[in-house]
């Protein structure tokens, strides 16, 4: 009997991988060279039963499995195969079915073609998966526990290293790194420093961090604005959300609601004062940009230009002279280009592929003003939604009052500048502009366009523009690839 071994140790077990694989695979040969199994492949991993779609060597077992390459699967026990959700278990088990493979165990042969073998199987799968839960909910009650008590179970950031306080996990100040922590609060709060400054300034001082050869503005506000060098601990801002079914099926991480943080007072040694980082949070709260989706596009390329060094989409960036321009967000990756010059050379190519285009129809629908009036409304119920969020925050001691009145300010500064676009949008109560004539061409209809408006249709038209540039080269010498539908 041509037979494929399965092993799988869950990144829970206590025992390191090397021993638990090892003591399974020695126990797995002994029984085949027992039973007269011809072991003809052997498909190792480190992953929980929980999902399928993150365990590769079960997914090539699968695979083989559906062609018929072996006539049985060899495997410690049948929740070695998954204990994950439903659907998982019913994928596995119907391939091995179909195909006709049997699942051995050292306890138990199991023949899915037989009724018997087959509801024993599923039983044996539900009872894993409830025990599956059941070890999770324990993990969690003891996480949040810990959490609670100030204990800190994640990975130590930068700055601290793992250390115990009895048997309570917490942080223990890492000198080298703490004095560039410091720094970099220094800089930023008291001097004025921006974040790219900062991380330029740590990069030629040889500083490195942890997981990248340099320091960026990116990483640089994430020390910024972690509480965790203030003494504090806050948990459970982010969970797992699922999306999708079957293959499809995708795991995100995704913001989680504020009433589920945890807020404590850890035990572990602050690296800055906590008035130090009350003052950074202040200051970032007056810098803070809104996000995307608070107002009305402005660049009519969002989506369609990317770089050709990084494949990152381009970015528009307005200057002080008011001036936008499409950059790369990679430092020093893609030299920059008037955002005007890029647009005007993406419609010429445009019109060269295309030719003249007349439009046929009469009338501009009355649906894209609506559009934007729900846009705009979209942005003001998110901003309220913001400042009713200030409060919880302030209750929670996660911001002081200086930071609450500072980003009170700043949300209702937008949510002026948001309801009065509302007010001169068209449609809106003080917008009175005169009928114009419809446009006639695709030029006529982009010049009377939004941004939003231009982004559309271009992407109607174009599948992807590639942007390329030469360092010292002058405004207008840049180079597009843009690629059209095959239809085009």
């Amino acid at each position: 009997m041509k037979v494929a071994m399965y092993l799988r140790k869950s990144r829970a077990e206590e025992l390191s991988k090397e021993e638990t694989l090892k003591r399974h695979r020695e126990t797995l040969t002994e029984f085949a060279e027992q039973n007269g199994l011809a072991v003809a492949d052997v498909y190792e991993e480190v992953a929980s039963g929980e999902s399928l779609s993150a365990r590769p060597e079960m997914l090539k077992l699968l695979e083989a499995v559906g062609r018929g390459a072996y006539d049985a699967v060899l495997c410690m026990d049948i929740d070695r195969l998954g204990r994950g959700a439903m659907s998982d278990q019913g994928r596995i088990l119907e391939v091995l079915k179909s195909s006709g493979t049997r699942i051995i165990t050292p306890r138990k042969l199991y023949d899915l073609s037989d009724e018997l073998d087959e509801t024993y199987s599923e039983f044996e799968s539900f009872l894993a998966r409830q025990e599956l839960k059941a070890i999770k909910r324990r993990m969690q009650r003891g996480i949040r526990r810990t959490i609670e008590d100030g204990g800190y179970v994640a990975n130590p950031p930068y700055g601290y290293e793992r250390a115990y306080r009895g048997k309570r996990p917490t942080l223990a100040v890492k000198e080298d790194e703490a004095g560039l922590v410091r720094l970099i609060f220094s800089l930023y709060t008291e001097r004025g420093f921006g974040c790219q400054r900062i991380a330029d300034t740590l990069n030629a001082m040889g500083a490195k961090p942890r997981r990248a050869e340099q320091f960026g503005r990116t990483s640089v506000m994430k020390i910024l604005r972690n509480p965790v060098y203030a003494g504090k601990i806050v948990w459970n801002r982010k969970m797992r959300a699922r999306r999708g079914t079957g293959e499809a099926r995708t795991i995100k991480t995704v913001p989680a609601p504020r009433e589920n943080w945890i807020i404590a007072d850890g035990i572990h040694p602050p690296i800055i004062p906590e008035s130090l980082f009350g003052r950074t949070q202040e200051r970032i709260g007056r810098k803070i940009r809104p996000p995307a989706n608070a107002g009305p596009l402005e660049n009519p390329l969002a989506g369609l230009v990317f770089c050709k060094n990084c494949g990152a989409p381009m970015q528009r960036r307005p200057l002080r002279d008011g001036e936008a321009y499409l950059i790369c967000q990679k430092r020093g990756c893609m030299t920059a280009s008037p955002l005007h010059a890029v647009e005007d050379a993406v419609l010429k190519a445009v019109k060269e592929q295309l030719g003249p285009l007349e439009l046929q129809i009469s009338a501009l629908p009355e649906k894209g003003a609506e559009s934007g009036r729900e846009n705009l409304e979209a942005g003001r119920q998110n901003l309220l939604r913001q400042m009713e969020r200030l409060h919880d925050l302030l209750e929670q001691g996660v911001y002081t009052p200086e930071i609450f009145l500072a980003r009170r300010e700043l949300l209702r500064k937008k949510l002026e500048k948001l309801e009065s676009a509302g007010r001169n949008s068209p449609g809106g109560p003080e917008s009175h502009e005169a009928e114009k004539p419809f446009p006639q061409s695709l030029e006529e209809l982009y010049a009377a366009m939004d941004a939003h408006g231009k982004n559309l249709l271009l992407k109607s038209l174009i599948e992807k523009i590639v942007y390329s540039k030469e360092k010292g080269a002058k405004p207008n010498e840049f180079r597009l690839e843009i690629f059209f539908p095959p239809f085009f």
